[in-house]
């Protein structure tokens, strides 16, 4: 994380972290978000001054007094296992954007978990594992996401992989669809003229422009996806 984030925003992150794990040294504080460990101890005393009771154990890091809880959340052992899980997946299975942004998430919800319960998920994940496949590397999902939801043309450069070549394309994007290996998304090609699909691990450049586009409103992605498959098969 950057160093520039607001301080009152890290300050929360720092304690969602403290209580996602029974100790928290200082040296892995600064190096998640990128501050000098002095800060980490300012930060630290500022939380304590608050009223959140950190304490110290000599060499080994800091912990949050037992019982101190943030939100009034519970999860069943189920759920809490079912989250592992889907991260042990994620970690390998999915667009790079989406698994930072997921394991974000669950640091959130593992600082809301009983003591037991963060004993139970963390021999559990020490008792997981998910064999490497290969899969096609990407980071620009947030980007898509945000030009699917707000409208925006997109300016990418996409690798073909049929004419093997690099074309610039202005393209309107309508919907994503994951195939269980990459992410893929669908919208109108200017350069084209049409209906295209691009693969998020062959766009070798992408910018968010400042132009807005109508979307379809008869575009609708199961059917979408209905009639291709009746077309690849």
């Amino acid at each position: 994380m950057s160093s520039s984030m607001n301080r009152l925003d890290r300050i929360t992150a720092i304690l969602i972290q403290l209580q996602s794990k029974q100790l928290v040294t200082a040296t892995e504080i600064a190096e998640r978000f990128d501050i000098s460990k002095r800060t980490v101890y300012r930060d630290i005393k500022s939380l304590q001054v608050a009223g959140v009771p950190i304490g110290v154990e000599d060499g080994k890091g800091y912990f949050i007094v037992e019982g101190y809880r943030l939100p009034p959340i519970q999860f069943t052992e189920e759920e809490a296992n079912a989250f592992m899980t889907a991260e042990k997946i994620l970690s390998y299975h999915t667009e790079d954007s989406l698994r930072k942004h997921y394991e974000s998430g669950l640091m959130k919800i593992k600082s809301v978990l009983k003591k037991s319960q963060k004993d139970q998920v963390n021999y559990l994940n020490s008792r997981t594992a998910y064999q490497d496949p290969w899969a096609p590397k990407s980071v620009y999902l947030p980007q898509i996401q945000h030009c699917i939801t707000s409208h925006l043309v997109l300016d990418l450069s996409y690798h073909s992989r049929y004419k093997n070549e690099v074309t610039q394309r202005q393209v309107h994007p309508y919907a994503l669809y994951f195939t269980g290996v990459v992410w893929t998304f669908i919208g109108h090609c200017q350069l084209r003229n049409g209906l295209r699909e691009f693969r998020t691990d062959k766009i070798k450049h992408l910018a968010i422009t400042n132009h807005s586009f109508e979307p379809d409103s008869t575009f609708d992605i199961g059917q979408y996806l209905t009639e291709r498959a009746k077309r690849k098969f």
